[in-house]
C-alpha cells in the first residue's frame, strides 16, 4: 500500500491511497469468510461454502464489509504513520472495490495550525478576583431565594409606580414605522429600581413612572449598542406604552418556620448554608473571569488560520443560542430569522473568536497528552439526557451514529486543558496587582 499527502492549505490535508490488489483480494475473502460462518447455501453445512459462493450470494455485504475494514485499518495506520490529528471528519472519495484489482480512495480533513504555546504553564499570571462572599453577596443570594417565593399584591391606591413595585404594561417599538425585534411585548412584567451610580432611568421607565394603572404613554429612546439586531443599534426609537396594573411585590419572612418549608432545620442551619452557596458562586464567578483573561492573554499575539468546518461549527452554535433568546423575548420565527441576518458580522466574529480559543487548547490538550476516557463521555451524555428529558441509551446511539460523539469528545478535553491551565498558572490577587 502506498499513499500521498497533499497540503491544500495551513489547516487541511488531502491523503490520496492505493492498496494493491492482493489486499483487496486478502479483504474480500476475510469478509466473505465472517459472513460464510454464520449463513447457510444450498448444498453447503453452516459455515462450510466456498468464498466465491458466498461472495456471488452476498456481493453486496461482502464488498461494503471489505471496504469499511480495509479502508479504516489504512486510514488509522497513515494517520498515525504521518502524525496528523484530524480536527474534521473526514470526506471520502474514491472508486468501488473490486477483486483483483487495485483500489484507489482519497480523505481530505482538517487540521490543527501552528499555535504557540507556553512552555511553562506555571510561568502564566492572572489577576485573580476575591472568592470569598461579602455580607452583600450572602444578602443578595438571600433576597433572591425569598423573591423567588414572594407574592403580589394589587396596588389600589391611585399613585404612581415606584422603586420595588411590579408592573404589567403592553409595549410597542418601532423604527421607521416598522417593528423593532425584542421590543413588542404584550401583558409583560418588570420590577422597577432606581438606576445604578451614574446612571439614568430608561425611557421605558421614566414612560411608566408617569402613568398611572390603565394610562398609556409615548416616548423615544436610542436602540441601545448591545441589541442583536446591529442594524437598529443608535437608532431612534418610537416607544408606546399602556400600563395595566401596578403591584407590590410582599416576600416571605426569613424565620424557623420558612426555613423548615425549604428542608431545613431551623433558620440558623439555612443562613448557614446560604453562606456557603454564596462562597461557592463568588469562587465560580472569579475562576470563570480569571479563566476568560488567561485565554485573552494568550491569544493577544497570535494569528493563525481557522478551519472552516469549526468555526462554521461555532457559529451555528451561537446563532442557536441567540434563537433561543430571541425565543424566549416573544419573538416569531420569522423576526428571529430577520435578525439573525442583520447580525451576519457579529455571528461571525463570536464564531470565530470562539473557534480560536478551541484550537488553542485542542492544541494544548494534545501536547499535554490529555485523555477522555468512554466512561467521561457517558457521564457527559447522562448529563445531556437528563438536562433535555431523554432516554440516555438512545442519545448515546444517535450521538454515536451521527458522529457528534467526537465533538463531544474534543469539549471534555478542552474543558481539562483549561483546567489544567488554571490550576497550573500563577493567580496574583487583584489588590496585588493593583499595588
Amino acid at each position: 500500500m502506498s499513499h500521498t499527502v497533499e497540503v491544500l492549505s495551513p489547516v487541511s490535508r488531502k491523503i490520496s491511497v492505493t492498496v494493491p490488489a492482493e489486499e483487496v483480494n486478502a479483504a474480500l475473502d476475510a469478509a466473505a469468510r465472517q459472513i460464510g460462518a454464520s449463513v447457510s447455501l444450498p448444498g453447503f453445512r453452516k459455515g462450510k461454502a466456498p468464498i466465491a459462493a458466498i461472495e456471488k450470494r452476498f456481493a453486496g455485504d461482502v464488498t461494503s464489509r471489505a471496504m469499511e475494514t480495509l479502508v479504516e485499518r489504512r486510514v488509522a495506520e497513515i494517520l498515525k504513520e504521518e502524525d496528523l490529528k484530524p480536527l474534521s471528519r473526514l470526506d471520502f472519495n474514491g472508486d468501488p472495490i473490486v477483486r483483483g484489482q487495485e483500489l484507489k480512495f482519497s480523505f481530505s480533513f482538517e487540521t490543527l495550525p501552528d499555535v504557540k504555546l507556553p512552555e511553562d504553564l506555571s510561568a502564566v499570571k492572572v489577576e485573580m478576583g476575591s472568592t470569598e462572599a461579602t455580607d452583600q453577596d450572602i444578602e443578595e443570594l438571600t433576597k433572591r431565594m425569598l423573591k423567588a417565593m414572594a407574592t403580589l399584591e394589587d396596588v389600589t391606591e391611585h399613585r404612581l409606580p415606584e422603586d420595588g413595585d411590579v408592573v404589567t404594561f403592553d409595549a410597542d417599538g418601532e423604527v421607521d414605522g416598522k417593528p423593532v425585534p425584542g421590543m413588542k411585548a404584550k401583558d409583560y412584567t418588570i420590577q422597577l429600581a432606581a438606576p445604578q451610580d451614574g446612571m439614568e432611568f430608561s425611557e421605558l421607565d421614566k414612560i411608566l413612572r408617569g402613568l398611572h394603572a390603565g394610562e398609556e404613554g409615548s416616548g423615544t429612546m436610542v436602540c441601545p449598542e448591545d441589541h442583536v439586531d446591529e442594524n437598529l443599534r443608535g437608532k431612534t426609537v418610537d416607544l408606546h406604552v399602556k400600563l395595566h396594573k401596578i403591584s407590590r411585590e410582599v416576600l416571605p419572612e426569613l424565620n424557623d418556620e420558612y426555613a423548615k418549608k425549604v428542608g431545613f432545620a431551623d433558620e440558623a442551619a439555612l443562613r448557614r448554608s446560604l453562606a456557603e452557596e454564596a462562597g461557592r458562586n463568588k469562587a465560580s464567578a472569579a475562576r470563570e473571569e480569571a479563566e476568560r483573561k488567561i485565554l485573552e492573554k494568550l491569544l493577544a499575539d497570535q494569528d493563525f488560520p481557522l478551519p472552516e468546518s469549526l468555526v462554521k461549527a461555532r457559529r451555528e452554535e451561537y446563532e442557536s443560542e441567540v434563537r433561543s433568546y430571541l425565543s424566549r423575548g416573544g419573538l416569531d420565527k420569522d423576526a428571529i430569522e430577520n435578525s439573525l441576518k442583520g447580525m451576519e458580522e457579529d455571528c461571525q466574529k463570536q464564531a470565530e473568536e470562539r473557534a480560536r480559543a478551541q484550537i488553542f487548547l485542542t492544541a494544548l490538550a494534545r501536547r499535554e497528552k490529555i485523555e477522555v476516557s468512554e466512561q467521561e463521555v457517558d457521564m457527559q451524555i447522562m448529563r445531556m439526557a437528563r438536562e433535555y428529558k431523554q432516554d440516555f441509551r438512545k442519545l448515546r446511539d444517535l450521538l454515536y451514529q451521527n458522529g457528534a460523539v467526537n465533538d463531544l469528545h474534543d469539549r471534555i478535553a478542552t474543558a481539562k486543558a483549561m483546567e489544567l491551565l488554571f490550576d497550573k498558572a500563577e493567580k496574583v490577587r487583584a489588590e496585588a496587582a493593583a499595588e
